[in-house]
Formats: C-alpha cells, structure tokens, sequence
C-alpha cells in the first residue's frame, strides 16, 4: 500500500518538482553505492588493460622470436641452396681421399663465415651420409675441437637420424653444458636435411645442424619483463622449458611434472609449485609459435597487479561526493529549463490539434527538446503539405473520371459496328480481315471497360498477345515478340494496361535498330519473395540519355496526369496504385532499352 500511496503523490507532481527529485536522489544515492561500484569497475578496467597489454606485449613477443627463428631458417636456406656445399659433401661422403681434407677445409671455412656474423651460433656442422661432420665452433674457435658436437658419436645421434628422413627443420630440447674450460652453457640444436636439387630422388646428401646460444633466444622476449607482475617464457611442442628466465627450470617438462592438462593449467601448477611470484591470482596467455613447434607462454600476477586499486576507490569516492554536490546545485537550473522547453512543446502541440498547422516550436541548441521540436515543425510541415496533396489527388481523380467518360462515346456502338463489319468480311470469305477484327473488338473492350480494374496477369497477356499480333500485322511482322513467364505467376493480380504502353513506345519509336531483325522481349519473374518484377527488353535505337534521365527521376505530381501517355502514364499509374512499393527504371543505350517495373506480389 505504501508503494503505491508514494507512486501515486509521485505522478501527481509536475515535471518540475519530478525532475527536482529524480536530480536530488541520483546525486545522492551514488555517494552510498560508490564504495562497492568503483572497487568493481577500478577491479575490471585494471584487469582488462592488463590483459590486453599482456595480449599485445606476447603478440609483440611472439613476433620476435619467430624473426629469431627465421634467421636460423634462412641461414639453412642459403646452405641449402647453394651448390658448393652439395659438391664439397659428395667427395666426403664417398670417402674420395684426394679430395676429402681440401673439400672439408672449404667447407669449415664457409661455417667460419657464418659464425663470425651470427654470434648466438655456438656451432653449426655440416654431416654427411655416413656421419663425417665439417664444423665450425664459435666457443672453441676452432674446427677441430667442438664445445656443441660430439662429433665422435655424432652418425647415431637420434636427431641426425631424424633429419634425414624428415623434409622440414627439427628443433631439440634445451641442453646444459659445463665445461672447465669454456664454462657452461644452455644450447639448442636446430637440424635440416640437406638435398642435391640435381638428384633429389636420390634422397638426401647430408644434414645441417646449428647449435643455438639459449641465452640469445631469452634476450629477444624478455625486455621489459617484471618478475613481481609477469614472467614470460618459451617450451616446446612436448612440453620441454627451452628457454626460462631462471635457468634452472630449462629443461623440465610440464606435462610429465604436473599431468597432461592444458598448458595453462600445468602452468599454474608449476609456478604455484615453485612459488614463483606468490601469487593467489594468476593469468595466463599464450601464443603458438611456427604452427605449434613452440609455444611463447606469458603469467601475470594479478595480484600485483590490483594493488593500487583501494587508492583508486577512495579517489573515486571523493569525486562521486563532489560530483553529487555539483548535482544538488545544478538540479533547479536544469529542471527550470526542461520544463520550460517541455511547456513550449505543449502548446504547440495543442495549436495543431486545433487546426493551426501554421504553429512552430521555437527551441534553441541541439539537445532531446530541440530535436523533437524540429521535427515537430518538419511534421507540421509534411502535414500541411499532404493535405494540399490530397486536396489536389481527389480534383485529379474527378478530373480524369470525367476525362475517361469523356473518352467512351458509346462503346456499344463501336462493337456493334465492328461486329457488322467482321460478319461482312465472313461473307466476303475475308477471313483473314474478320480475325484481325475480333482481336481488335476484343482488346478495345478490353480497355475501354473499366480501364482501372484489377486482373490476373495471365488476362494481362492474353490481351498483350492480341495486341502484339495487330501490330505485327500493321507493320508488316518487321518485329518479333516472346514472352516468358515464371511458373505459378499467371493468377497474380496486376492493374490492366501497365505493359502495354512499353511495347507500343518500343513498337514507335525504338524501331528499326542497328542490326536489321527487330525483337522485343518480356520478361515476368519473382523477386525478393515479395515483388513481381516485369522487363520490357528490345535492341532498337535505344533513348536519348536526357529521356532516360526524365523517366528515371519522372515525378507525376508536377506533371498534368491528364496530358501523360505512354511511359510517362505508366510511371503516374504505378505510384497511384502502389506507391512506395512500386519500382520503374529505363536502361537504355545502343544495344537497345531495358524497362524494368516492380510491383507487389499478390493473388
């Protein structure tokens, strides 16, 4: 009862003092909500920037350690496509002992080069068939003796196995090095097989194989990386860590410490496990790198993250109790003004219930009120100017009744008189004369009688048909006419006398063409589901583009209906029966003229 004894006094009120409320509670109630909306809203626009900055950053990452990955690509590339190489292999791998030191030296030296201008390669190797390796170790600076390689045992290495059965590159897992001398080092191998172009049938020559610096590898992701708030790192398609800014978790696998879950999921486990970060609230993004070979992981500490979020409440907090301050001071001005605006509405409205479509709204700027003013008057306007319209159509109309009674002197006459003659043309055995005036005693009953009526479309055509076979008989069948019709149209409903106006303004003044055999085509098919769409084609002269242009943009209402024939009457007829829904386009040019027409389709 309450509720609605205060909903009642509430719709009682004038907007003034509605207004004056709803401001005074809107201003007010934020200062008491504020405190859980702005946590949340602080809590989700935190969250959300920082995913997507995250997002970017690892797409940014990700970009960059595919480039590193292309450089080692096309390292193998240039080796794999060049020649010397394959030359200097055959000698070693069929052990010709005159040629074999000088082409292993040549090849040592093209590695030397390469080592020289990449100096994340610790090592690259060139192995033949039968595991002879020619390499070039950056660490060693030397050819013979190998940091990377155990060339010793090199021809049962599985991943040499490997590479000459498999077309693209392979990449190993991370491998930790200590040496007394050379000190240690984190390294992965990259191997490709190599293929003489010449005969590869044959199978493959050799192998390449790259010893990769993993330190270079974790330089290119990680700038800008935090401990405390994200940790980013790379692991393999069986879940090996290759590379991990904390250097003892190389070489772990996920999946067999943690379970085969997903990878965000084993990620979690491992950094909970590890109590990496500390944190409670992790998220984790990932990126798959070389259609999955590898796959950039990055885990942000949400919980870092949020800190500053009660701080930015409490600012929140003040700027909502200053805001509802702002809002009590400004609430009577804005409520004088709306309902003032509202008042000259009003009355405006009230002047045009009466009559009185002379009546404008006069509001200045752009807000709700001045455009429901504006288009109040553009109403007023249209009103007034449909009423002159109608005012207009109904003298139109009278006019062009009197004008059709004007037109039908007798017609009981004229067929009585056809009649006469077609019956002495039979006894004159003119059969020929008697059939060309039943089809005229037909289509004049056929226009003259009720000219506005509606008909089947099948009545339509049979009516073209007569029409068209006088014709062709008047000129002497110069012409050739065919219509098709989309099945189940024929009982559809279409106004009499629409097309054929199209074939007698084709028939006069289209022909003769450019091509010496003159056809007219018609054309009645379903469009949209919800037209009938009719085309009146024919190759003639085609229309002068400024005829095409009047009929195209014809409007029927600065034209006297009274005087319009042919094409123009088409186009009249067209917007007075269907309006809006009806469609009329002419296409014309040298090839002849296309009429389209659109009505609405029904039965």
């Amino acid at each position: 009862m309450l509720h609605k004894m205060i909903s009642k006094i509430f719709l009682s009120m004038n907007l003034f003092t509605k207004l004056m409320i709803m401001l005074l509670l809107i201003s007010i109630l934020p200062i008491f909500l504020i405190q859980f909306t702005s946590y949340k809203i602080s809590t989700s626009t935190i969250e959300k920037q920082t995913k997507e900055l995250i997002s970017a950053n690892l797409k940014q990452s990700s970009s960059s350690v595919l480039s590193f990955f292309h450089v080692y690509d096309n390292i193998m590339l240039d080796i794999y496509t060049d020649n010397s190489y394959i030359e200097n292999l055959k000698y070693i791998n069929v052990w010709d002992t005159k040629n074999y030191f000088p082409a292993k030296h040549q090849l040592e030296e093209k590695l030397e080069n390469i080592g020289y201008v990449y100096s994340e390669i610790l090592g690259i190797a060139i192995v033949g068939l039968n595991g002879d390796a020619t390499f070039y170790d950056t660490i060693t600076r030397s050819g013979e003796e190998s940091f990377c390689f155990d060339v010793n045992n090199i021809r049962t290495n599985p991943m040499f196995k490997d590479s000459l059965k498999i077309k693209h590159a392979i990449y190993s897992s991370t491998v930790h090095k200590a040496d007394i001398n050379y000190g240690s080092k984190n390294f992965f191998y990259i191997a490709h097989q190599l293929t003489d172009f010449n005969n590869y049938k044959n199978g493959p020559v050799g192998s390449i194989i790259l010893c990769i610096d993993e330190n270079a590898l974790r330089n290119v992701y990680s700038p800008g990386m935090d401990f405390h708030s994200n940790i980013t790192f790379l692991i393999n398609e069986k879940g090996d860590i290759i590379s991990f800014p904390i250097k003892t978790y190389i070489g772990l696998n996920l999946y067999q410490e943690y379970g085969d879950e997903s990878i965000k999921e084993v990620t979690k486990k491992f950094f909970q496990d590890k109590h990496l970060m500390n944190a409670k609230q992790l998220e984790v993004h990932t990126s798959s790198i070389k259609d999955g070979v590898f796959t950039l992981i990055n885990v942000q500490n949400l919980t870092y993250a949020l800190k500053d979020v009660q701080n930015i409440s409490g600012i929140i907090i003040l700027i909502g109790i200053l805001f509802g301050i702002v809002c009590v001071l400004i609430a009577m001005s804005f409520a004088a003004d709306t309902d003032k605006s509202v008042k000259k509405i009003i009355h405006g409205m009230r002047k045009a219930d009466q009559g009185d479509y002379d009546v404008r709204i006069a509001l200045e700027g752009k807000d709700e009120f001045a455009r429901i003013a504006h288009h109040f008057n553009d109403m007023i306007v249209r009103i007034k100017e449909s009423n002159r319209q109608e005012k207009e159509a109904l003298v139109r109309k009278k006019n062009a009744e009197i004008k059709s009674l004007e037109a039908q002197i007798n017609p009981h006459f004229l067929y009585n008189t056809l009649d006469a003659i077609n019956w002495v043309a039979v006894e004159h055995e003119e059969f020929h004369i008697s059939k060309l005036l039943i089809h005229l005693a037909s289509i004049l009953r056929y226009s003259i009688q009720r000219s506005n009526e509606i008909v089947t479309i099948q009545e339509e055509l049979e009516y073209l048909k007569k029409y068209i076979y006088l014709q062709q008989e008047r000129f002497c069948y110069s012409f050739q006419c065919t219509i098709h019709m989309e099945d189940g149209l024929k009982n559809n409903k279409i106004h009499k006398l629409l097309i054929q106006p199209l074939i007698e303004n084709t028939i006069v003044h289209g022909f003769p063409g450019g091509i010496g055999h003159d056809e007219i085509h018609i054309l009645i098919q379903k469009q949209y589901d919800s037209f009938i769409e009719i085309q009146v084609k024919d190759n003639g002269k085609g229309m002068s583009s400024d005829l095409v242009e009047l009929f195209n943009n014809y409007d029927y209402r600065t034209d006297n209906v009274e005087t319009s024939i042919g094409v123009r009457n088409v186009i009249t007829r067209l917007k007075l029966y269907y309006g809006s829904n009806s469609y009329f386009h002419v296409d014309s040019g040298e090839q002849g003229t296309v009429v389209t027409l659109r009505i609405p389709f029904e039965i």
